[in-house]
């Protein structure tokens, strides 16, 4: 009767389960405080004849309404709505707006081609680095478990998840809700788990069917929607093992993680509760999750396996270092054109900590954090699980840094794991970090009312007249870009001394950082101007083709160690890269230091190069059938 009664639990929508939570009008209202407050704050504007002049004076004063060009291989473009309070002009930091905002940016995905995808938001993610603690040991309920297991697979995971299994049926019957994403990329996830799946039983004791039925397990997952693949909690192995094998694979690009736990769980709770069973959701995948649905359903899904009595262990992946995604290449087979796909995978905060360009346009980094994803770890300390860190092993990952930081190097860096609501409250209040946020927010690409600022064209035209009139465009833009990055700079200096007094051993890594790349960015940006200006005085040389398969597609803007505006950027290079080098030695074993390495070892000069398509293996490429880019 009891399995009857489970598979009888009426099923809520993920609609309702949105409709329901009664944390999001209170969350609503404080973040939408948070943005008038925030609003009022501005940088003292430096006069226009302050900015050092850059090189091209015909540059032309267009209207910054130029659609977002072709970026970084053909790459799916991100374009972000953001909550931005109009200042007068007077006030106001880049074209007379100041999008200022500790809540998280509002994106919105868009392919190059006009299909749209579903909607993402930054997400909200971190981790604390604990020692790989067990709950071998009988906790009270509502007992915190371990934020953070780093395993170096998934037999090693799976072994740790036979323990956790152990120590429960020491105490009772169990149930267990495997929840596996339906992504592509977890299929030879769920495979290893399937070859694994039956060791945990035999260390268990179970052979085939159990007669007792100690530990049922029951299978479902999710993609845009949910999907139960067992009638109800069965201990059959075979049943087990079909059910995982059956998972299918969900085009929508959506992960909605936290709905997904919630009804795993709603509609398990009462067969638990007859048959007096503990409870243990184990959650299986590589993203982070939908980023609105995390940001509005994660205190209530804490609320709903805390009431359940529910115990959430995650196998997931290293978040991105203070950056919402990382990208999968993903080449054309009929065209051999190549996208880099996002998908969400950070960062690793609660709050926005880091810039979020890499000074020329929009991150696409894959350095990793040392750290799971907010969310995901957040909910499986205050449930009393586990967040298991697996390795990368992702060879498609664009631009992937998958350092094994120091752990004790990383220890005082650990961010915060409260609600995120608490962390804005503090921000809020905490001057330095008011500072470092506005200049994050200021200087996002993926505000749609900067974006034509901040971000710089990676690819021009082959044809000169046209190239001509691109570079005019840009240059057009980087008086302003520079005029900001002035005053930013300014007024993070006036704040170092809040940096020094700070008792964030985190919020003093990130001021070093966010004030290293300030100077270098304004550096780079005047390197542009003078490469640029260079490149259009005459008509570059065409480029020799190694044969005739091969097509010259573009001129692109790289970056490189040589100077050409060495008189007016000479003070900003060398003090960034002292800055950047310092950053190095103090944060050893850290992100920060990675990120300070990759921005020195990129140069502060800039160049244009022949972008060459290499057209031998797709030689119908032209006339090939096109096939949509698919959403991860």
């Amino acid at each position: 009767m009891a399995s009857e009664d489970a598979t009888r639990t009426p099923r809520r929508s993920y609609g309702a389960i949105i409709r329901d939570s009664s944390s999001f009008m209170t969350s609503l209202i404080f973040h939408l405080a948070a943005v008038v407050i925030l609003a009022l704050l501005t940088f003292d504007p430096t006069p226009d004849d302050g900015v050092r002049e850059i090189v091209l004076e015909e540059s032309v004063d267009l209207p910054l309404q130029r659609q977002l060009e072709d970026e970084l291989q053909e790459i799916t473009d991100l374009a972000t709505e953001m909550s931005v309070a109009s200042l007068p002009q007077e006030l106001a930091g880049m074209s007379g707006t100041a999008p200022a905002s500790l809540s998280a940016p509002e994106m919105v995905t868009e392919l190059l081609d006009g299909d749209s995808v579903p909607d993402v938001s930054f997400v909200d993610i971190q981790v604390l680095t604990q020692s790989n603690e067990t709950l071998m040991k009988e906790l009270p309920v509502g007992a915190q478990g371990a934020s953070n297991a780093v395993v170096k697979d998934y037999s090693e995971a799976m072994d740790r998840i036979a323990q956790e299994l152990v120590w429960m049926l020491d105490k009772g019957e169990v149930v267990v809700l495997w929840v596996f994403d339906q992504s592509e990329s977890m299929k030879d996830d769920q495979a290893k788990i399937r070859e694994r799946i039956g060791r945990v039983y035999d260390e268990l004791g179970i052979v085939g069917s159990s007669e007792d039925e100690a530990l049922t397990t029951a299978v479902a997952s999710y993609g845009a929607n949910f999907q139960m693949h067992t009638q109800a909690p069965t201990s059959d192995r075979k049943e087990i093992d079909a059910a995982i094998a059956s998972i299918p694979v969900d085009a929508s690009g959506k992960e909605m993680t936290l709905p997904a736990v919630m009804e795993v769980i709603e509609r398990h709770k009462r067969y638990a509760q007859k048959a007096k069973r503990k409870m243990a959701v184990i959650l299986v995948s590589d993203e982070s999750g939908d980023p609105e649905g995390n940001k509005q359903l994660l205190e209530k899904t804490i609320e709903t396996a805390k009431i359940a009595e529910c115990s959430v262990y995650t196998m997931g992946r290293e978040a991105m270092f203070g950056y919402p995604y990382s990208h999968v290449r993903w080449q054309n087979p009929n065209t051999g054109e190549v996208h880099w796909l996002p998908i969400n995978r950070g960062p690793e905060t609660g709050l926005i900590e880091q810039l979020q360009t890499d000074g020329f346009g929009k991150r696409y980094d894959s350095l990793t954090s040392g750290y799971g994803p907010y969310e995901q770890v957040r909910l499986a300390k205050e449930t009393g699980g586990i967040f298991f860190m697996l390795p990368g092993e992702e060879t498609n990952l664009v631009g992937l840094k998958d350092f094994k930081y120091d752990v004790t190097a990383m220890e005082p860096y650990r961010p915060d794991l409260r609600q995120r609501d608490d962390l804005m409250r503090e921000a809020l209040k905490d001057p330095l970090q008011t500072v470092m946020s506005k200049v994050i927010y200021d200087l996002n690409p993926y505000n749609k009312e900067v974006a034509d600022i901040v971000q710089i064209r990676h690819r021009y035209s082959t044809k000169f007249p046209e190239l001509v009139e691109q570079v005019k465009v840009e240059l057009s833009q980087l008086k302003p870009y520079v005029q900001y990055l002035d005053r930013a700079i300014v007024e993070v200096e006036k704040a170092k001394p809040l940096r020094d007094g700070s008792p964030s051993y985190r919020q003093q890594a990130n001021y070093d950082l966010l004030y290293a790349q300030l100077l270098t960015y304004r550096a780079r940006a005047y390197e542009y101007g003078a490469a640029a200006t260079a490149f259009i005085q005459q008509a570059p040389q065409q480029p020799k083709l190694p044969s005739t398969k091969h097509e010259f597609r573009a001129w692109q803007r790289g970056t490189t160690k040589r100077l050409l505006a060495e008189d007016l950027t000479g003070d900003d290079v060398a003090q960034a890269s002292e800055l950047l080098k310092e950053i190095m030695n103090e944060y050893t074993g850290t992100p920060w230091a990675e990120r300070a390495k990759w921005e020195l070892n990129r140069g502060f000069g800039c160049r244009f190069s022949a972008w060459i398509f290499d057209g031998s293996k797709f030689p119908n490429s032209k006339n090939a059938p096109k096939i949509p880019v698919p959403k991860l």
